[in-house]
């Protein structure tokens, strides 16, 4: 049977990680000569990603370093109606999150650089609060409130020679003949 070489992945642990992370007090400035009603409104759109994880121990416990990007896109309507107005502003911002592995201590004899963090489920999601777009001003705050969940896969790869095998139920085998007798 013939031999074949995989690169395969073994998953030493995995675990779900909580993080909340509060930018207060970020300005929102409407263009010149626009200014805040009592009707004004904020809404948009956000996105949360995983830039990057970075695995360190000490002393045996394993921590992971996850750098985040926040990019928004905030729509600000000035009336009770959509009108000319209106404007759009967009921001950016990292943040990062260190969290500690509970049910995974470094082995001895095992180098944390041939460990790799990965991602295999996240979610973000972005709320405004405090909102405060003042009557007749053209400068207002809000907070930017992120959640995140990311579970992170520590593997380790690995090369492996397995031996091919047949296809499952599949069988070969010899044919028997019997002889016709009269």
């Amino acid at each position: 049977m013939p031999l074949e070489k995989l690169l395969a992945q073994k998953i030493w642990a995995d675990e779900i990680f909580y993080g909340n992370e509060v930018i207060a007090d970020v300005e929102v400035t409407a263009p010149a000569g626009v200014v805040f009603t009592a009707d004004s409104t904020m809404t948009g759109t956000a996105t949360v990603s995983v830039l990057s994880i970075v695995l360190t121990s000490l002393l045996g416990v394993v921590t992971a370093t996850v750098e985040y990007l926040v990019q928004e896109e905030v729509s600000v309507q000035i009336n009770a109606t959509p009108g000319p107005d209106d404007f759009t502003q967009e921001y950016a911002f990292r943040f990062t999150e260190t969290y500690e592995f509970q049910k995974f201590t470094l082995p001895q004899g095992l180098d944390i650089a041939n460990l790799q963090g990965q991602v295999f489920r996240f979610t973000g999601t972005v709320t405004l609060e405090n909102v405060d777009l003042p009557v007749g001003e053209s400068v207002g705050t809000f907070d930017n409130v992120v959640d995140t969940m990311t579970k992170i896969l520590i593997t380790e790869a690995f090369q492996a020679i397995v031996k091919l095998g047949s296809a499952p139920y599949v069988q070969t085998s010899s044919i028997t003949v019997v002889p016709v007798t009269s």
